[in-house]
């Protein structure tokens, strides 16, 4: 299974991922998903911005 690398204090999601198995797995099977998709990569980066900036994330 993947791990997030975080430093510092890192993301509260990414800690989540990495001590929440069955989060990451399911987690990894939607990014999986998202990049074997139809979808071009730029349309794909713009709606994980869209919900990035809808939910305000700080990136």
């Amino acid at each position: 299974m993947a791990k997030i690398a975080y430093v510092g204090q890192g993301n509260n999601f990414r800690r989540l991922l990495n001590h929440a198995p069955q989060l990451a797995a399911a987690y990894w099977d939607l990014r999986r998903a998202l990049n074997e998709g139809s979808l071009v990569p730029k349309l794909r980066m713009l709606s994980f911005l869209a919900s990035d900036h809808a939910n305000r994330c700080r990136y």
